[in-house]
């Protein structure tokens, strides 16, 4: 494993000279006491970083997963359904589970609670762009005020033993891009990575990332810098790797219903070439056992009820998704599912030899 002080651009520059530009990137890291195999992460999503979703990530050949963002608050005043967010499986690891919240008390004893769930690292959000969250001074709303994020920081630090971790965006607005002064001041409080959403909160996903936000963080701390934004192909996760030195790429709503691209990131990165798209059986597949896993965690009637979200997700880019995703919205039954793949199927796909869409 290579230190922390690792300079991925500078290791770059030397592969292209010696001509193994494609088998420089997949190199691994070390956040604290914790050695990660590979650098391709999944990002924590609400709604959608369930262990059915993290395990597919895993699959595919993410380094790291992470839980939904929780609650400080939740967990501090013993919620059940957010205590239940925390649960994951060993095959899950390695594992984040990130914490969001504005009181560094009330963070103090998250920590402490959740560290009873033996995660591989703890991560503090402050980068969420949702009203409900900023409105009470959590996520992006803590790079408001700096001091809030040093305490936030060096409480969850001062709880337990386990790597404390953050996901800052570049500011609140263009205003205040604050990334590089609130980046310095979570490593001085004992941050052990910083993972950098390269736009403000007022931009929420528009436009571009500003990937020289993440360029600059990372020549300013000497903890890991994880780049994340705009990133949706192998060809994009060299390119960010190449121009910000990053340590490694979280991949976030580019996987939403295609865990495939870590294994296309991945292949891409070792060799430069790229892989064709899951067939159609591959698909399917995927699909139903997601849908067989939500079942055995929730029952089949919410189980389909969720799975109607997956499903346009997965559908995404896919010759007639309108009408999948109309009938999917119905759906009530696994046998529902499967119908609907079995008609989508028939009705949209002639199959080459090897089973993929023409």
């Amino acid at each position: 494993m290579l230190p922390v002080t690792f300079n991925a651009s500078r290791l770059n520059d030397l592969c292209r000279i010696a001509k193994l530009e494609f088998f420089c990137y997949n190199v691994g890291m070390r956040i604290g006491n914790l050695n990660v195999k590979g650098n391709i992460l999944c990002a924590p999503m609400a709604g959608i970083s369930t262990p059915a979703y993290r395990l597919f990530a895993h699959r595919f050949g993410a380094a790291i997963v992470y839980s939904e963002m929780v609650s400080s608050h939740g967990l501090a005043y013993k919620s059940k359904k957010t205590n239940d967010l925390l649960d994951f499986l060993e095959i899950e690891r390695p594992l984040g589970i990130q914490l969001f919240g504005a009181d560094p008390e009330v963070m103090y004893r998250a920590v402490q609670i959740t560290a009873q769930w033996k995660p591989d690292i703890i991560d503090l959000n402050f980068g969420c762009p949702v009203k409900k969250v900023v409105k009470k001074n959590g996520g992006a709303a803590v790079l408001k005020d700096l001091g809030l994020t040093r305490a936030l920081v060096e409480a969850a630090v001062a709880a337990v033993d386990i790597p404390i971790t953050v996901k800052l965006r570049s500011g609140w607005d263009e205003t205040a891009k604050v990334f590089a002064e609130a980046g310095k001041i979570c490593e001085e409080a004992g941050a052990k990575a910083i993972t950098l959403h390269a736009r403000t909160r007022a931009r929420q996903f528009s436009g571009r990332a500003c990937w020289a936000d993440i360029k600059q963080l990372k020549e300013i701390v000497s903890v890991p810098v994880v780049g994340n934004g705009d990133v949706t192909c192998g060809e994009d996760a060299a390119r960010m790797f190449s121009e910000t030195g990053c340590d490694a790429v979280m991949i976030g709503r580019a996987a939403m219903g295609y865990p495939w691209i870590f294994r296309e990131i991945n292949h891409y990165l070792d060799t430069g070439a790229n892989l064709p798209p899951p067939t159609m059986d591959e698909r399917t597949d995927l699909i139903l056992e997601h849908a067989r896993m939500l079942i055995d965690s929730f029952g089949e009637s919410r189980a389909m009820f969720k799975m109607r979200h997956h499903i346009a997700w997965y559908a995404k880019g896919l010759p007639g998704v309108a009408r999948i995703r109309k009938r999917a919205y119905k759906m009530t039954t696994y046998a529902d599912l499967e119908e609907i793949l079995r008609d989508y199927r028939q009705t949209n796909f002639e199959e080459n030899s090897d089973g993929r869409p023409q």
